[in-house]
This record gives structure tokens, sequence and C-alpha cells, in this order.
């Protein structure tokens, strides 16, 4: 194959680097989170794409450092890690946000909601373990750890979790098996009782702007426990109880007001890479989701590393977005629910603007991704304009103003996740049809940015032969999508050469 094969494979690819400072969160004292105990990752800045230039400049952005108060968060998470997981840490910082400021804060430019869907993936010994205890204290400051999650059982379990509560947050481990059993069934036939949890966590993600309607036998159930728990606060004469129970009687008519529910699973390379293609990127569950990954599979120990403690006015702040001001909102029921108005977020006339753009330039890319990499790329395209929407209006809730500078860091950081994703599903997609493009979609996204890699270590991680590898990554070359460098790191007396993107 010619290294114009690679042409139509290429469009969007093409990847070197703004030059940019790095930035360091401002929230915290120097006795709280001191810059010499924990040094800042470098600047990860948006690639740049001369075929498919973006709708408004990116340099100077961190795809590594969210701007505000979720950056502050995300420094946090990263702290509690022995081994570098920024990413990580990043998508769980937004997620984060977005759970505790969802129930009390409402977009007022697009009506989009704060409750993500997001998939962290990280080689096994790596520190995903740290990432998700950190998420965890994360709920507990702000206070609404009694609607965390840790699995997915059934289609139930998850109606009563969102009764119980108005939210359900979930935070799973390897929920790579979850998704691979999924896959396993609807292949054999049998997908019915995986297809409903799958149904039961859309239509509760779904709904978290309207009402979500339950069945006549739960209903009827409940009915029976909150009537008995009104007739109780009747005779105890608690009103507070009693507009609890009336409350929750009419919501059972009614049906669930504004059900939150979010999803943070984690999982390593070998189970998740292999079910991304494009029947499962085109589904509501995954195709609606941020996946990121961590391309290092044997990152180096922070040297002289200890776990910072939360700051407390990180964990003051954390409160405030939750309950601003209003601890009634943790009723003598102990529900984690928001029935108030909520707090509005505004959109500046600069930052509305650029949202305009990002949906026609998201339009143009599906045409242009459509013709090159097939249509499970357009639908994942299409549903970008929802996760630039969200992780902008996530990024503004401390603030309750959304502007230019969220929207642009929102806008780069889904681009870049759109893009490794398109060439996952790409790889999984052509295996056979077009094995080379497909070998070649692999290798860009097992390039890690900061360390490079080796022919050895791509060979081992797509299961080839270095020298059945080595023809692909030459045409690569010529194509200019990698280019062959020194690296940063002796391996037995010697500096080997890495392969890194172009």
């Amino acid at each position: 194959m010619s290294a114009d094969d690679f042409a139509d494979f290429e469009a969007g690819y093409n990847g070197a680097k703004f030059g940019q400072a790095p930035q360091v969160a401002q929230a915290y004292s120097q006795d709280e989170f001191s810059a010499e105990d924990f040094a800042p990752p470098a600047p990860e800045a948006p690639e740049s794409n001369d075929r498919f230039p973006p709708p408004f400049p990116l340099d100077g952005l961190d795809l590594l450092t969210p701007p505000g108060f979720v950056g502050d968060v995300a420094a946090w998470i990263d702290s509690q890690c022995r081994y570098p997981r920024r990413r990580l840490a990043v998508a769980s910082a937004i997620s984060a946000i977005g759970n505790i400021g969802g129930l009390r804060h409402e977009d007022l430019r697009d009506g989009v909601t704060a409750n993500m869907l997001a998939f962290c993936v990280a080689a096994s010994a790596t520190g995903k373990e740290a990432v998700m205890q950190a998420l965890t204290d994360l709920h507990i400051a702000a206070g609404v750890h009694y609607a965390l999650q840790g699995g997915i059982k059934s289609e139930q379990e998850i109606m009563r979790n969102l009764i119980e509560h108005q939210s359900a947050y979930y935070i799973i481990d390897e929920i790579g098996i979850f998704l691979i059993k999924v896959r396993n069934a609807q292949k054999r036939g049998g997908a019915a009782y995986l297809e409903s949890v799958f149904g039961a966590i859309m239509s509760g993600y779904s709904k978290a702007n309207s009402r979500m309607l339950l069945q006549g036998d739960t209903k009827r159930d409940l009915r029976k426990m909150f009537g008995g728990m009104l007739a109780k606060a009747e005779d105890d004469g608690r009103d507070d109880l009693i507009a609890r129970a009336q409350r929750m009687l009419k919501m059972v008519d009614e049906g669930l007001d504004r059900p939150f529910l979010s999803v943070v699973g984690f999982t390593t390379p070998g189970t998740f890479d292999q079910i991304m293609d494009g029947e499962t990127a085109t589904q509501g569950f995954v195709g609606r989701a941020i996946i990121v990954a961590e391309t290092d599979n044997n990152p180096e120990e922070r040297e002289n590393f200890r776990k910072r403690p939360m700051p407390e006015n990180l964990a003051m702040r954390l409160a405030q977005i939750f309950h601003g001001g209003n601890f009634d909102m943790m009723n003598s029921g102990g529900r984690v629910e928001y029935s108030g108005d909520r707090e509005p977020v505004k959109t500046d006339d600069d930052a509305s603007d650029m949202l305009r753009k990002v949906s026609k330039w998201l339009h143009a890319y599906a045409e242009e991704m459509g013709e090159n990499t097939g249509e499970a790329s357009v639908a994942m395209i299409r549903r970008a304009y929802e996760l630039v929407a969200k992780i902008s209006f996530i990024l503004a809730i401390p603030t309750a103003q959304r502007t230019a500078e969220h929207v642009r860091w929102a806008f780069a950081y889904v681009r870049a996740e759109l893009d490794a994703k398109i060439k996952l599903v790409f790889a999984n997609d052509n295996s056979k049809d077009r094995p080379e493009e497909a070998i070649a979609a692999r290798v860009i996204n097992y390039i890690d940015p900061d360390k490079g890699a080796s022919t050895k270590v791509l060979a081992n991680r797509m299961r080839m032969k270095p020298e059945a590898l080595e023809p692909i990554l030459n045409k690569m070359v010529s194509a200019g999508m990698i280019r062959r460098e020194a690296g940063k790191k002796a391996w037995k007396g010697k500096i080997p050469d890495v392969w890194v993107v172009a």
C-alpha cells in the first residue's frame, strides 16, 4: 500500500501540537497545596488539524487542566495518585462537579443537564483505584454520597435507586466486563434482560430535565409505603415529614421528577477496546459517553509520593455548590434531592456565538469523516454537540456563567476524545477489509503523548510480530502521520528510538 492510500484515513489526524506554558490551579494556599510537593503535569495541547481546522483558535489550551474550579478538583484527584493518571482525573473531576451541581443548576441556553456518562481506561495496577477513591471522597465532602452506587444489577434496582434518591451516581470498577457480557448476550440473541438494564440507564439518564413514569406494580407498592409514612407523620404531628410524604405520593402519580443518573466506569484496554466497534459506538449508552484512556501502561511512581488531604476550602466549595446555602436540601429523611427553584447558569454572548459555530463545525465534520471512516463516525460526531454543551455547562456551574473560555476548552476536549473514539471504532470495524489502515488507527491511539512508543511495545499491544508492523509504520511516516525520534530514557544502557505522532 502506498503512502497515498492513507490520505482518506489521515483526514483530521494531523497532530503537531501548539506550544504553551503550564497552567497551575490557584485555589489553594501554600500550606494546603504546595507546588513543591506536587508538580503539575506537562501541558497537553490540542492536536492541530490543517485539513479541518477548528471553528476558533485553540492555541494556549491545556487538555489536562480544565479552567476554573473543575481544574482545581482535577489537580486534587491527581494528587491522590501514586502514578500520574491526569486524564482519568480530568474526566472524574468533570463528572463529579456535574453530579454535585447538577440538581441545583440549570442551563438557560440549551437546557442540557450536568449528568455524564464516562469510561476511564487504564492498564491494570496503574492507579485506577486511587482515582475512584478520590471521586468517592469528593461526593462525601459535598454530602451526596448517600446516592453513590457501586454496580449495575438490574432494571428494578436502578428504579429503586432513583426512587430512594433523586440521584443515582454510579462509580463502577471493571465496567468493561459488564459491557462485554452485554455484547456477547446480544450476539447470541439472549440479551432481553441486559437490554432492559441499558434501557433503564438511558431512560434515567435522558430524563434529568423531565419526568420518569413508574410501572403499575411499583406505583401500588409506593402508594402503600408513603401512605403509611403520611399517616404516621400526621399522628406524630411532624409537619416536615408530612410535607415529604405528600411530595412522594405526588411523585408516584406524576412520575419521578428530574431523576439524575450518571455513570463513571473504570476498565482496562484489553476488555474495553475490543467492544468499541460501530454497533457499540452508535448505541446510546456508550455512544453518548466520553471515553478517556491513559496510554502509558507503565507509569513511573512519583518521587516522595504522599496523598494530600482535601483542602478545607475545596470541601466547603463542593458543599456550597450542592446546597447553595440551603441546608434543607438534605431533609430529615436523608433523601438526596432538590425540589426548589434551580439556579440559572447564563451564557454570555461570545460563548453563545461559539456554541453556534461548534454546531455548524460538527455538521461539516460529520460529512467529512462519514466519507472517510464510515457511518458510525457520523453518529458519534452528531452526539458531540451535547457533550460540548454539557461539559461547558459543568465548567460554568461554580460561577453560574458560561464564558468563551469554557466553550473553547470543552470543544477542544471533546474533539480530542471524539477523534480517539473514531480511530478505535475504525480499527475494529475495518480489521478485515482495510487491515493496514485499521492498524494505523490503532498505532495512533496506542502512542503515548509523553513517552512515545517503541515498535516492540506497539507490536505487543496489537499482538503482531514487529517485522509485520514495521512496513506499516514506515508508510505512516511517509504519510506524515508519525515520526521516529530518540526516547527520553535509556534501556539497558542505550536510548531506544520511539514513535511519536507527527
